[in-house]
């Protein structure tokens, strides 16, 4: 069994150590990864997600798979493993896909389309660690300047498939990532969508 607590088996420690592993290119990195993950919750894959990304390690792309697939989504909702995918080439992880498509029926096509307008704003004010910034906080920030990335826009289509896509320069960051889905999932939520399934859709949107 491993423990939460701190020692040398906690999955904390498990975590930098695997981290310690990464930078030095040992051959463990994965075992010790599984091993920091084994039960621990969406938040652990989303950390060794991210750390592969900063180590510029391709398999990235799986771990943000397994991160998007872990997490928790109302009963009716679902979200594709490759939402918001990592691309990987020749090992290295070289951008994501920022669009997210919503399917439903076409009862709720409406409320959907609904949904992603009240997310557009919102989602214009994520940060790449994953903060999600009050209108009055986004503005103060930018008066004193930022020490974050956040998405340069944001848009909505309604047709053919009710998407919306934010211009985050094809930069791979998987905390926003995560609040750009939970976004999304509260607004839908809000607006009485109760069937769905949010995927990412490799062409780009218009415009």
């Amino acid at each position: 069994m491993t423990s939460n607590a701190e020692g040398p088996h906690s999955r904390e420690t498990l975590f930098e150590t695997a981290c310690a592993a990464l930078a030095a290119g040992r051959d463990d990195v994965q075992q010790l990864f599984e091993r920091a993950a084994a039960g621990a919750g969406p938040e652990m894959l989303w950390r060794i997600t991210n750390a592969f990304v900063e180590a510029f390690d391709g398999r990235a792309a799986g771990w943000m798979s397994r991160a998007v697939e872990s997490s928790e989504v109302p009963d009716g909702i679902s979200v594709h493993a490759g939402t918001l995918r990592i691309v990987v080439d020749h090992g290295y992880p070289v951008h994501q896909f920022w669009d997210i498509e919503v399917s439903s029926s076409a009862e709720d096509r409406a409320a959907v389309v609904a949904a992603l307008n009240a997310a557009e704003p919102r989602s214009m004010r994520l940060t790449d660690d994953g903060r999600e910034l009050s209108a009055e906080e986004m503005e103060a920030a930018l008066e004193k300047g930022v020490d974050f990335y956040s998405p340069n826009y944001a848009a909505v289509e309604a047709d053919p498939v009710p998407r919306i896509g934010l211009d985050c320069k094809d930069a791979i960051m998987p905390f926003m990532s995560r609040a750009f889905i939970r976004v999304l999932l509260e607004e839908l939520e809000s607006a009485g969508v109760r069937q769905a399934g949010l995927s990412t859709d490799p062409r780009p949107m218009s415009g």
